[in-house]
């Protein structure tokens, strides 16, 4: 025997401090948290530093970054990239690259997937 019952399920989630960097994402800008302590620039954020400090602040970043590195999977181009002004490397998507590109700049992602896509620029 076999019961077929529809379940539909809406929930809210909340991201607390890492809203703000999310919002900055969908809006086309990079927001990185700033250690008070040793001064180490996270992209993407950190709540916590690597050097244990919970104190920091939000900063604006260029939204410019340079590849170091890039993979090509079946879901489209990937790279390891630093951003202008971070202490840390990120992935992020890449979005209209032939593969000589050096740079690229934050674009604007969908509010409701909010994700980290670089196009290419020639700004350094």
């Amino acid at each position: 025997m076999k019961i077929s019952k529809k379940i539909e399920l809406n929930y809210n989630i909340s991201f607390g401090k890492m809203s703000k960097w999310l919002t900055g994402l969908t809006e086309g800008f990079a927001l990185a948290l700033k250690c008070s302590l040793c001064e180490k620039v996270s992209f993407p954020p950190q709540k916590i530093c690597t050097c244990g400090s919970y104190k920091n602040s939000w900063i604006k970043l260029s939204g410019v970054a340079e590849i170091v590195t890039i993979t090509s999977g079946l879901d489209g181009n990937y790279g390891l990239v630093k951003f202008e002004g971070a202490s840390t490397l990120t992935v992020v998507k890449l979005n209209n690259f032939k593969g000589t590109e050096t740079f690229g700049k934050i674009l604007k992602s969908s509010s409701q997937n909010p994700s980290i896509i670089i196009t290419p620029t020639e700004v350094k």
